[in-house]
Order: structure tokens, then sequence, then C-alpha cells
């Protein structure tokens, strides 16, 4: 499983953004209904942390197209 600052995973309501990356360490920050919100911070050894996102899916993150104008 590969890692990235900023990924967001989700399991119902409950959202898992990672903050910061650590070779060992993981810190993350645990929400409800909104991925940017407000929540708990923690910090898990890499392999506690990945065992916590057994059953959680990523969010991907959408794409903005060229030609859009944003105003």
């Amino acid at each position: 499983m590969r890692l990235f600052q900023d990924q967001i995973y989700q399991k119902g309501d409950q959202f898992i953004r990672i903050v910061r990356l650590d070779r060992y360490e993981v810190e993350f920050k645990t929400t409800k209904g909104d991925p940017k919100g407000e929540g708990t911070q923690e910090v898990f050894k890499k392999k506690e942390f990945c065992r916590l996102l057994k059953h959680m899916t990523l969010v991907v993150p959408v794409k903005k197209d060229k030609d859009e104008v944003t105003e």
C-alpha cells in the first residue's frame, strides 16, 4: 500500500486524512461528515495505521478540466 500526504480514506461518515508521513509513523486527523473539517489528530506506527485502513476506501480527488474558467 502506498501512502501519501493529504490522502483521504472513508468508511461511512468517518474520514481519515493523512497529515504527516514519516518513515515509521503516520500523523492523521479523524473527522465525521466533512473530510477537511475539525477532528482529532493522532499518531500511529505505520503498521498500526495500515491495519486501521483495512476496511476503508480511498477517496479519489476530482480533477478540474483545464477548459473550466473559475470565477
